[in-house]
């Protein structure tokens, strides 16, 4: 009887709890077209993508609902996720209001957050143990790091701290760096932080035998490309240096370097350093179909041999072929005693060039010492050269120079992330001085003195601006038997759009462009990256060569497209000379790097 009864009351209870449950949204069974939306209020929008990315009930937004207790589950545990989420930004006592209702076919998910007071630093102790303790490198990362007494304590600094400490002992050959203390104790009755943080550098260690594997190149050659010395203090970015120098040396095809600390000599501290080499096929060829308006078609055929001994000579060869002008010219070159920055270059060259009535033809013979100085080149060059040429008309002259020449550049740069050879900001500065005697080797004496400047400047994401300009002067006691290649002149595709190759300047009796004494050229250019990889220009240009200065000069305006290709940009422009208007728009296209 009493088990009756006890079923009885049972069945009672369910039925009676029915239709409770069935008008209880919480308890009711979803269905097919409910759907879930979730929003968060009372922060501002970098905090609330913070707070959405921390929870997990957000990938539910606008999808299929789930069932309603899931649903709850996950409301409740979403108070905690945003609490998390705060916690990076100072935020440690929000206050956090959740809901959930039915609205339709709609379950909507609400959280009304007060984030409340940051907390600050209440206590700042770091220490730097070891040999960092008076190392200049960790004394200017502590000066420059946000972390200080009295401001919001923010995770990602205290973090990224942490990080930049470890890279920089890393970097310095620290290799036994660690942290002995590191922790934050939030304080929630007055919303303070203590910050801790210990850091053992230990040693710092040394460079110690840098052993060089698998090349024909001799011993010598290869210990000059360092710039640092055994018990040098370790520096990884002196180990990155010295890869793109022999990179950049194009004796090898790939390089590896790699510090042995399994190695390491406890007693002097010393790092040894493997190299491993694969070098570069010692021949390369280069065959190539072109056009520029300034040559017009052309084919150039080269033969270098990268390595001639053991030394690092180098065999350069180049044969250039066009419609204006043929060149061909034999280089050998010796690494100087620093092979990544310093050359010495022997150099013999043939050009002829017949266009305008412009006929010359020249010999060359010279001698450079090229030297780099961070960012400052500086080049000595001796030259002997003959050349034939005449103007128009003219009978043919030849002139025979013995001219030194010197010539200092500097460039600084800031190259785009995704190709070096497209400059974002930058400028280059470059002055070159020539002169001969006519009492050593010379139809006449000259002094000359050619100034030139580019500079390239990011306005925003899409617009640059680009200047250039250009001065030149000379004297000399005979302007007749002055070599062409010696003379200022101006007009094309680097120097006046909208006029031919050399074709600005002083003329003949028959109107043949002569050169000048004198010479100026500019340019003002804006482009705008109307699309990824092409820009859209306006420029204008000016510029002439005289015998007299000032030089009155002549002024083009156009407009062109560039493709920013992996080699650098392509411009494609079109120019038309104002001051000249019986003159037709005259088109130009050059390959290669802004600066």
């Amino acid at each position: 009887m009493f088990k009756f009864l006890s079923c009885a009351l049972i069945i009672w209870i369910c039925l009676t709890a029915l239709p409770a449950a069935a008008q209880d949204p919480a308890r009711s069974p979803t269905t097919e077209q409910t759907r879930v939306a979730v929003s968060v209020s009372g922060v501002n929008d970098e905090l609330a993508s913070t707070i959405r990315s921390y929870l997990r009930i957000y990938e539910l937004d606008g999808e299929l609902a789930p069932a309603p207790f899931r649903l709850r589950f996950l409301l409740n545990r979403g108070e905690q996720q945003i609490s998390e989420a705060l916690a990076p930004f100072g935020y440690y006592r929000p206050t956090i209001v959740s809901s959930m209702e039915l609205d339709g076919d709609t379950w909507r998910v609400h959280y009304d957050v007060d984030i409340g007071e940051q907390v600050r630093i209440g206590q700042l102790d770091i220490q730097m143990l070891g040999d960092a303790t008076d190392d200049q490198a960790f004394a200017e990362l502590l000066a420059q790091q946000p972390l200080r007494e009295g401001a919001v304590f923010s995770h990602s600094d205290y973090e990224g701290l942490k990080s930049q400490l470890r890279s920089l002992a890393a970097e310095r050959g620290y290799h036994d760096a660690q942290f002995t203390q590191q922790r934050v104790n939030i304080e929630l009755s007055d919303l303070t932080a203590q910050v801790i943080l210990h850091f053992q550098a230990g040693t710092r260690y040394r460079f110690g035998n840098l052993a060089f594997c698998c090349t024909e190149l001799d011993e010598s050659l290869l210990q000059r490309f360092p710039a640092f010395a055994e018990n040098d203090f370790f520096n990884t970015r002196q180990l990155l240096d010295l890869q793109v120098a022999l990179a950049g040396s194009d004796y090898f095809s790939s390089i590896e370097i790699a510090p042995r600390w399994q190695d390491l000599d406890p007693v002097t501290q010393q790092v040894p350093v493997d190299v491993s080499l694969t070098p570069n096929k010692r021949d390369r060829y280069q065959v190539g179909l072109g056009f520029g308006t300034d040559t017009g078609a052309r084919a150039t055929l080269g033969f270098d041999r990268r390595w001639l001994n053991g030394q690092g000579h180098q065999l350069k060869s180049l044969l250039r072929l066009s419609q204006l002008q043929n060149t061909g010219l034999v280089s050998y070159n010796v690494p100087g005693s620093n092979p990544a920055k310093d050359l010495y270059s022997f150099t013999a060259e043939v050009n002829e060039r017949n266009f305008n009535q412009q006929n010359t033809t020249l010999y060359r013979i010279t001698a450079r010492d090229i030297r780099h100085y961070d960012k400052w080149q500086r080049s000595w060059q001796l030259g002997w050269q003959r050349e034939d040429f005449s103007f128009g008309d003219e009978p043919t002259q030849s002139s025979n120079f013995l001219v030194p020449s010197a010539e200092f550049s500097f460039i600084e740069s800031q190259s785009a992330q995704q190709n070096r050879n497209l400059i974002d900001d930058g400028y280059r500065v470059s002055i070159h001085l020539q002169g001969a005697s006519d009492s050593i080797y010379a139809e006449t004496s000259f002094v000359s003195a050619r100034i030139n400047a580019k500079w390239v400047h990011q306005l925003n994401q899409q617009w640059r601006v680009l200047l250039r300009g250009e001065v030149g002067g000379m004297t000399v006691d005979d302007f007749d038997k002055l070599s062409p290649s010696l003379r200022f002149f101006a007009g094309g595709d680097h120097s006046v759009r909208g006029y031919g190759y050399q074709q600005l300047g002083n003329t003949n009796t028959e109107g043949v462009v002569i050169g000048g004494q004198y010479m100026t050229t500019g340019s003002v250019e804006f482009d705008y990256l109307w699309r990824d990889n092409w820009r859209l220009a306006v420029f204008s240009d000016f510029g002439n060569t005289a015998q007299t200065w000032p030089v009155s000069v002549k002024q083009t305006v156009g407009f062109g497209v560039r493709w920013l290709s992996p080699i650098g940009p392509v411009r494609i422009d079109l120019a038309n000379a104002f001051d000249e208007p019986d003159k037709p728009w005259r088109l130009h296209l050059t390959i290669g790097p802004d600066l």
